[in-house]
């Protein structure tokens, strides 16, 4: 290891990053996958069948970037509630040595998925929207609507499907929620 690795826990993370910017980074991400500009292996994946976990590995560089990233994400069913969990690691990309170790609860990922849903509505959405639909209630639901503010900012409903009817009237109601952050 060369210099100082920093560490930066979920609050830092969240501190450090916007929806909006997020969407232009996907955005670039996107553009320069599909021109062979970037470098996307294929994922791990793990399972860890005793306790209903499984283990995703991702990584991703962009040529000519300062860095890369390795992702861990993980899932474990077993427990009520499943607890879901991640961190990213950042290299130099002139040596390999460690960078910083983003320990975000899974927060990065979500943001991420958030954003690329965002990236679709601002190619494929309508410029005018007024009534918004989202199916599901966790997590996803609130970072796809938080996507969809900032390319389509003008909707003035919600309407939310879910396996429960509480889950989807607590998601429309909670426009402040941060599902990962712990006390």
């Amino acid at each position: 290891m060369s210099g100082r690795v920093r560490i930066l826990r979920e609050a830092d993370v969240r501190a450090a990053l916007d929806m909006g910017a997020c969407i232009d980074a996907v955005e670039e991400a996107f553009a320069a996958y599909s021109s062979g500009a970037a470098e996307l292996p294929g994922v791990i994946h793990l399972d860890v069948p005793e306790s209903r976990g499984e283990i995703h590995v991702k990584a991703g560089y962009l040529h000519g970037a300062p860095f890369y990233a390795v992702k861990v994400a993980s899932g474990f069913s077993a427990h009520d509630p499943p607890v879901i969990d991640g961190m990213v690691a950042l290299f130099d990309a002139s040596n390999g040595a460690p960078v910083a170790f983003l320990l975000d609860n899974g927060f990065v990922t979500d943001l991420r998925t958030g954003a690329a849903g965002g990236v679709a509505a601002r190619h494929l959405a309508p410029r005018d929207v007024r009534t918004v639909g989202v199916l599901g209630t966790g997590a996803q639901a609130r970072y796809q609507l938080d996507a969809l503010a900032v390319v389509r900012p003008g909707f003035l409903r919600v309407r939310v499907w879910g396996r429960s009817a509480a889950h989807a009237e607590d998601r429309k109601s909670r426009p402040d929620e941060k599902p990962h952050e712990q006390a």
